[in-house]
């Protein structure tokens, strides 16, 4: 996984302040998983981008806009919205080949690619909401991320499926909900920071989870219940330590605006 957005200096849209609808999905989430609001999530941005699948902001070659493209180009690469396809399509059919460029190979590949453009900012089917993304399908409430399949409230994520209020995130599957720097999830809900969280619910710093609830700090387990650090604790001992150890995070990311990720921590233990 990456850990940056690509980001073209020329382009303001980039700095453009999360819409309201984001906004409250984040403080809901924070609220949700850390028992209360940290602040705005423009002051999350690099934070939740990092170690996700980076997209780049480039200018539309047909008006000048921002479009969000996802993927690598070669330079000189000319980029087009998703928007503008119908204008994009007169102005090809305008264009006709002359005798000049269809003598050999080399001229009529030189002439058709002066006419290749890319497209970003592709928002199709049923989708709405969808402030600078890529590939949203069926969504809603979208900003800042691509390949958003049939979700919504979703920030700063790459690949989403099938979810709902995911910021952060990378590869987020069917069924997650309440999730923030989560990475490879299914039927899940309620992460902060979590690597293949499947099937559990309350997973705050945990990796290789499965069938798990309220575990904090744990790692490889299967079935468990009311765990930190992997140790099993009484329902009181536990929900003592739950919210010291949220309000630990909570008060983190407040201060410094980031945290250390358990991207990171898993990285150290190879």
């Amino acid at each position: 996984m990456l850990n940056k957005v690509i980001l073209n200096e020329t382009s303001m849209a980039e700095k453009q302040q999360a819409p309201s609808f984001i906004e409250k999905a984040w403080q809901s989430t924070c609220r949700i998983m850390l028992g209360r609001e940290i602040g705005p999530i423009d002051a999350y941005e690099q934070y939740l981008w990092k170690f996700v699948e980076p997209y780049s902001f480039e200018k539309s070659a047909l008006s000048g806009k921002t479009v969000v493209v996802t993927g690598d180009y070669e330079k000189g690469s000319k980029f087009i919205s998703g928007d503008e396809l119908q204008g994009y399509s007169e102005m090809v059919e305008k264009r006709k080949l002359d005798i000049n460029s269809i003598k050999d190979i080399d001229s009529i590949l030189e002439a058709l690619g002066e006419r290749f453009y890319y497209s970003g900012n592709d928002i199709l089917g049923n989708s709405g909401q969808a402030v600078l993304s890529n590939r949203v399908v069926d969504s809603t409430y979208v900003y800042k991320a691509h390949d958003v399949f049939y979700s919504k409230y979703v920030a700063y994520t790459y690949l989403s499926k099938y979810s709902e209020y995911i910021f952060g995130g990378h590869s987020v599957g069917k069924g997650t909900h309440f999730a923030a720097k989560a990475f490879e999830t299914y039927e899940s809900s309620r992460i902060w920071e979590g690597v293949h969280i499947y099937l559990s619910q309350d997973c705050i710093y945990s990796a290789n989870m499965e069938n798990c609830q309220n575990c904090l700090f744990c790692f490889n387990l299967r079935s468990a219940r009311r765990c930190i650090g992997n140790l099993e604790l009484p329902a009181e001992k536990f929900a003592a330590l739950k919210e010291k150890l949220q309000t630990d995070i909570a008060d983190t990311l407040e201060s410094k605006h980031t945290a250390i990720s358990i991207v990171e921590i898993i990285g150290k233990g190879n």
